[in-house]
């Protein structure tokens, strides 16, 4: 490995593959052989660690294929998500790189609501104090609630990088957190409405974006009406059919073209400001609250509309994990914000000197020979638009999926740099069959924008709850700070009221109805999961795999067996070491846990009977055997004569070369437990590609003859239990789990089954 590669690495936490040999002294022997420069003390107290606690070896590999000093690292930290750490200050060149692609994913949405905000707020031709009071809440909800609330506050809530519900439901679930677990359980059901909320929004956001863009045409010919909507599902068809590229690629196309947007909303603004200087007083916070106090249940009722300039919000936050914070910090404050600011200035000033263009100011704001270039402009920006909550969907599905809130559906991951750029395609076409849906149902931007936001509202509610839970329980702000952000809640509520009275009948029960469909789906896989974990921690028993030797009656433990009895033994002794010290630790170090002499005699010794072959059992701990092999001896009471559990990891790296790929731990004779690390981006996980390598670097006794192997998956069949008045409620969660279960049985990411060389254990599981 040069030293280029290493330098790429020199931060996280990182585990190194040593090829040091770790064995055991037998019962009459104490001495363990120790570093010389560590005191008497140290040693005694290792050599009493090691003697009771060591039952397994780290298998070393075969001379001449890697040395200690030459040993690759394998990043398991955030260091593979670059975009969660860049900033202006390091990496300059890969932050330029992330702000331009995130003004092409990220602002597209609320960058082209000046589309048709200002349009929804008034009903009739509107009186100049009017125009600068609905104006001046429009610029003081962009400054309150975007640029201070979550531009500066809420992205600071990232999960490794990720941003969204499930973020913040990660952070106070985590173990730091001081919530109880019932309070913890309540936290994961209220996000997971919140994801299927803010997706329930993707399915109008395209629709709304596009339809206002494509209406321009009928300012500029209005015998051309009848074709909106169908040039309006032909952008949304080519806009879900590009996400197969990827976000990487996608950015570099649409941020230079959403840069020339915002460019021109800024001279149109600027120049139509020009014309009425007044509206400059907009920026007067007096203005805001006189208009909502003067005009009283009709400004209640605008806030509806006036909330849409701020629509985008959420899904800026899901997309943190594609371009971190600083990124998008940089592109709001410094392009974004100025340029819708100065737009609905214009269009402000613009109404005022012409209340009668109401019907669409933005289009009346250009000038003349302008009108079809910036229709066409606007419908290519529009289309771009649509993508922030795409792309946020996919992030807010991948991480539901990670935390076992969702099917685990196939994520393909399309950038080998960032780890959070992926596409995943069952989610693109559901979004495209939706949105098709709302477009030809709806026909009309202004049909839309009476049910658009009720979801997004919810959803920014929720999140500042969870914001300032966790601000509480998780980072232990004092209670003063939260009781100053509670002022953002009480904007947020006041919010909610105002669109829940005037946009449900309207329409918004759509956005609701979608988001109740997926809400069932994900609160089933979710309470099916755990009643799933539930059953068979009660129902079936697990046993540490160090204990099989002395349950087959085939090794004694207290000595094991390897080629090499004088290679030293590491230990982790100085608990005052430094951070540097820490985060560089040999993953050769074993944390068996121990077992007394008694407690060996208390292990209930089986009469198995040994057949010729290899067995090779998936597993997801690397002490403990899984469920579906205990109940495979529990009814043939016979294995192999050599046992395999292999457990398949996943680095925050895209590829894994093969030097680093296994880690191996022996238990007695012919038992062992196979770790095999895999990127992100790796696809087509071959089982016997795995043992293969075991076999040539590690010199495992497997065979070349692939029949000779077998592999044991589980089989579990969720039979939903109906006796009793009590099992009424809680059987139509799990009927559906055991569908989704039947469609999506939990196997590991990227990998198949190899049909010929498996059997599936059948579980019953009686939930």
């Amino acid at each position: 490995m040069n030293s280029n590669d290493k330098n790429e690495r020199n931060h996280g936490f990182t585990v190194r593959f040593n090829d040091t040999v770790y064995t055991d002294a037998d019962n009459n022997s104490s001495e363990t052989h120790l570093n010389d420069d560590t005191d008497s003390s140290n040693r005694e107290r290792s050599n009493q660690r090691i003697h009771y606690r060591r039952k397994s070896s780290i298998l070393k590999r075969r001379e001449n294929t890697i040395t200690t000093s030459d040993a690759p690292q394998v990043i398991l930290s955030d260091e593979g998500l670059k975009a969660g750490r860049v900033s202006p200050f390091s990496n300059f060149p890969l932050f330029l790189s992330m702000t331009i692609r995130s003004i092409g994913i990220v602002f597209g949405d609320i960058g082209t609501s000046p589309l048709y905000v200002v349009k929804t707020i008034f009903d009739s031709s509107p009186k100049e104090h009017e125009v600068i009071g609905a104006i001046s809440l429009i610029v003081w909800s962009l400054i309150i609630v975007v640029s201070l609330k979550y531009a500066i506050f809420i992205l600071m809530a990232d999960n490794r990088g990720e941003g969204g519900p499930f973020a913040l439901c990660s952070l106070l679930t985590s173990q730091i957190s001081c919530l109880g677990n019932r309070t913890k359980q309540f936290v994961s059901i209220i996000s997971i409405l919140a994801a299927c909320l803010l997706i329930g929004d993707s399915a109008l956001t395209p629709a709304v974006s596009i339809l206002s863009a494509v209406e321009g045409i009928v300012v500029a010919e209005s015998s051309l009406s009848s074709w909106t909507v169908r040039i309006s599902v032909v952008m949304i068809i080519i806009l879900f059919l590009v996400q197969r590229w990827g976000s990487l690629k996608i950015g570099i196309c649409f941020g230079p073209i959403m840069i020339l947007w915002f460019i021109i909303l800024i001279i149109i603004g600027i120049w139509r400001i020009t014309f009425k200087p007044i509206i400059l007083k907009s920026f007067n916070p007096w203005e805001a609250l006189h208009y909502l106090i003067k005009t009283k249940k009709t400004g209640f009722y605008q806030i509806g509309s006036i909330f849409l300039s701020v629509t985008g919000l959420e899904a800026m936050y899901a997309d943190l994990g594609h371009f971190g914070r600083w990124p998008m910090r940089f592109s709001w404050f410094v392009l974004v914000f100025p340029a819708v600011l100065l737009n609905y200035l214009g269009q402000g000033a613009l109404i005022i000197l012409h209340p009668t263009f109401i019907d669409n100011p933005f289009y009346h704001s250009a000038p003349d020979w302008a009108l079809w270039p910036l229709v066409v402009f606007s419908v290519i920006a529009a289309t771009i638009a649509s993508q922030a909550v795409i792309t946020g969907s996919f992030s807010l599905i991948s991480q539901a999926v990670a935390m076992g809130y969702c099917v685990p559906f196939p994520v393909v991951h399309t950038s080998h740099s960032i780890i959070s750029h992926i596409y995943i395609p069952v989610v693109n076409y559901f979004l495209l069959a939706l949105t098709l849906a709302v477009t030809i149902g709806f026909q009309t931007s202004d049909n839309i924008t009476d049910a658009y936001g009720v979801t997004v509202c919810s959803v920014m509610v929720i999140t500042t709850i969870l914001y300032m839970m966790v601000m509480r329980f998780t980072w232990s702000k004092p209670i003063w700070i939260i009781c100053l952000f509670g002022i953002f809640l009480i904007i947020d509520l006041y919010t909610f009221a105002a669109i829940c009275t005037t946009k449900i009948d309207s329409g918004g029960w759509v956005a609701i109805l979608i988001a109740f469909g997926l809400f069932i789906f994900s609160f089933s896989w979710f309470y099916g999961n755990n009643c799933l974990r539930f059953y068979l921690s009660q129902q079936y028993k697990t046993n540490l795999i160090e204990d099989l030797p002395i349950r087959f009656n085939i090794q004694n433990l207290n000595h094991i067996e390897n080629d090499d009895e004088e290679d030293d033994v590491h230990e982790e002794i100085d608990d005052s070491s430094t951070d540097d010290e820490q985060n560089n630790v040999s993953i050769s170090i074993i944390e068996n846990a121990f077992h007394s002499s008694n407690e060996e005699n208390e292990i209930l010794r089986e009469k198995i009977s040994f057949t010729k072959g290899i067995g090779c059992f998936l597993t997801t701990s690397k002490k403990y055997t899984p469920y579906v092999f205990e109940n495979f001896l529990c009814r043939i009471n016979a294995t192999q004569e050599i046992l395999i559990f292999l457990k398949l990891d996943y680095a925050r790296i895209p590829t894994i070369s093969d030097e680093q790929r296994l880690i191996i731990r022996k238990f007695g004779q012919n038992i062992y437990h196979i770790t095999t690390i895999f990127g992100y981006a790796e696809t087509n996980i071959n089982l016997f590609n795995i043992l293969h390598l075991a076999k040539q670097n590690y010199e495992l006794p497997l065979t070349d003859n692939q029949s000779k192997i077998t592999f044991y998956l589980p089989n579990e069949t969720i039979h939903v239990n109906t006796n009793g008045w009590k099992s009424y409620f809680k059987r139509w969660p799990l009927y559906i789990y055991s569908f989704l279960k039947n469609l999506y049985p939990g196997m590991p990411l990227n990998f198949t089954s190899i049909p010929e060389n498996t059997i599936k254990i059948g579980i019953l599981v009686d939930l």
